[in-house]
């Protein structure tokens, strides 16, 4: 499981910001040393047409420990903006649903990769099911992820894949065991994305406690 995941974009006329979500810092100095070397971002298909952009500087926007994530426990409530169209695999397949337990199994997966000391327990889905409320405003899509059939990612190539797009609002019982954990894991979210093909952009989520 890769620790580095593509965030938000903003662009103006004359630059293209990129945001790259890390869960381990040792990838920021891999980063100030690309950027020293010229940061030079080839953006395309793999094509003689691909554009080329050069960094001009990097920065720090938000940073935490996984301490401090493993405290913020006491949030209830979030509106949930899938930034980017976000999907999820089981078994090499893509599957449909969009749940608290389905965001939180991966979120869980990721922090139990990179610091398992403070990663919550595993994902217990009838507990969250039974104390966790979707308002879903979300929509299905098909997406493609452009990549050229030489490129080696096989299907990734050539198949639209079935998305999330949209907005959620999740609330849950104040003081419930899942509730803190799910807590925990939207703290998690802002620092890497959700769901499947993220190194390619896709899951990347805004979760804003309400």
């Amino acid at each position: 499981m890769k620790p580095y995941s593509l965030g938000e974009l903003s662009h103006s006329e004359s630059t293209f910001g990129v945001e790259v979500r890390f869960l381990d810092d040792r990838l920021i100095d891999t980063l100030d040393a690309w950027l020293s070397w010229g940061g030079v971002m080839r953006l395309g298909a793999g094509t003689p047409d691909d554009a080329v952009l050069i960094a001009s500087e990097g920065q720090i926007i938000s940073q935490a420990s996984w301490e401090e994530l493993a405290k913020r426990d006491q949030d209830t409530a979030w509106e949930i903006r899938l930034v980017t169209p976000t999907t999820f695999s089981s078994k090499g397949n893509h599957v449909p649903s969009l749940s608290p337990a389905t965001i939180a199994t991966s979120l869980q997966q990721r922090w139990w990769a990179w610091n398992r000391r403070l990663a919550p327990p595993r994902i217990d889905r009838d507990a969250m099911a039974s104390v966790l409320a979707t308002q879903d405003f979300t929509r299905t899509s098909l997406v493609s992820l452009a990549m050229p059939r030489n490129a080696g990612h096989g299907r990734l190539s050539s198949r639209r894949i079935p998305a999330h797009e949209g907005r959620l609002r999740i609330s849950g019982v104040e003081g419930a065991e899942a509730t803190r954990v799910f807590s925990r894991l939207m703290a998690l979210s802002a620092y890497t994305n959700v769901g499947s093909h993220t190194s390619f952009g896709m899951g990347v989520i805004d979760a804003v406690a309400a």
